[in-house]
């Protein structure tokens, strides 16, 4: 029931015990006023005339008779003749206030504390809690919107510190790989200047370290344009719009060719029935080319890629026909600079943040990142919510 019906219901309670306890007193100081004139009365012959009809309409005429009393025991009659004007406006004051106490009590009063303690906890920052509360009236709906709100709290400052870890382990694993390269150019410099100023070292050799040198430069150079990259896209907010199927199957389609490019390349659609579907195509495009591309760095001859659409959201299936992913890679291939040890890749400026961007993406469009293996070889699946 709701507190308005509540309230509603407590107010003809209060009204017939308030009107019971005003004829209760009204009965009981009318008793009292007669029992003490009947005690105390002093009745005394007036000097004037009352005149009355009876229901035949015949006159009468009779003395007015009327008590009097003096000094101590008038006031006390007095007092006995008015106290019902005075008690009985009290009475009705306490009952509004006695059933108003008893409505705080058992409709308010624990909500409302519960309430508070919730605050209480929120403002030190202990969200890891339950708030309940057994009636489903407004109190109880508005304890409902609040532990929704804590939830969201919860949720919020976990995903908030989760991102803050990720930035620490990023910024540490950036740190330490750039170490290498570093301690590598410092003992090039330092080979440079030992033997170069003497004239210890030959043209070729030196043509040789030079090339060296400028390959770690490089090497870096692409590491800190790929880690730049990486801290934009965990700021990316997804747009989603309506997009054509057909139209952005046979994108994808070329894309891939483009990717794998002497390597087979084969595409298949699912749409379920649907012409349109809602997404950042932007977003998706990333994703889908960061996934192409590591197939074909690993595919021995063949990549396929399956893209299905559903109600609610879509998927981009890419598998490739390679060494597929190791136990420790279905774990860990996600996370950034991890490098599986069953995949030996040769390229100087690939650095294992391909799938760990993939995913950020993915989260980023409300879906996941699922890496597996199949028959053939790896496979990895990229799920998006068509709305968030």
């Amino acid at each position: 029931m709701s507190l308005k019906w509540c309230f509603i219901l407590y107010l003809p309670v209060c009204v017939i015990i308030s009107f019971a306890g005003a004829f209760g007193i009204g009965v009981a100081t009318n008793y009292l006023q007669d029992w003490y004139r009947a005690k105390y009365s002093q009745t005394v012959r007036e000097e004037r005339l009352e005149i009355f009809f009876d229901e035949n309409g015949t006159p009468h005429t009779g003395y007015i008779k009327s008590d009097s009393y003096e000094g101590k025991r008038k006031v006390i009659y007095d007092i006995i003749s008015n106290a019902q004007v005075v008690i009985i406006p009290i009475w009705v004051i306490f009952c509004i206030a006695l059933s108003g106490r008893i409505f705080y009590s058992r409709e308010l009063k624990e909500p409302i504390n519960i309430l508070m303690n919730a605050s209480r906890k929120i403002s030190e920052n202990q969200l890891d809690f339950e708030i309940y509360y057994y009636k489903q009236n407004e109190m109880g709906q508005l304890c409902i919107a609040f532990n929704d709100m804590r939830k969201a709290l919860f949720e919020n400052n976990r995903e908030l510190w989760h991102a803050l870890e990720e930035r620490k382990r990023l910024n540490s694993a950036f740190s330490h790989d750039l170490r290498t390269p570093l301690t590598v150019l410092k003992g090039y410099a330092e080979f440079l200047e030992k033997y170069s100023a003497n004239g210890k070292i030959s043209p070729e050799k030196l043509a040789e370290v030079l090339e060296k040198m400028k390959n770690q430069i490089v090497r870096l150079e692409h590491y800190t344009q790929k880690m730049s990259s990486v801290q934009k896209i965990e700021d990316i907010t997804a747009c989603f719009e309506e997009i054509p199927i057909k139209a952005f199957a046979e994108q994808l389609s070329r894309s891939g060719e483009l990717i794998c490019g002497k390597k087979d390349f084969g595409f298949t659609v699912n749409t379920g029935g649907c012409e349109k579907f809602s997404a950042d195509s932007e977003i998706v495009m990333q994703v889908y080319e960061n996934l192409v591309s590591n197939a074909a760095r690993y595919a021995k001859e063949k990549v396929c890629v399956s893209f299905t659409v559903e109600e609610k959201g879509f998927f981009i299936e890419v598998c490739d026909d390679g060494e597929g992913f190791s136990a420790e890679g279905l774990k860990k291939a996600a996370e950034p600079f991890f490098r599986d040890e069953n995949n030996v890749d040769n390229e100087k400026n690939h650095f294992g943040l391909g799938l760990y961007i993939c995913r950020v993406l993915c989260e980023k469009h409300g879906g996941r990142l699922i890496l597996g293996n199949s028959a053939a070889g790896g496979k990895v699946t990229a799920f998006f919510l068509q709305s968030r």
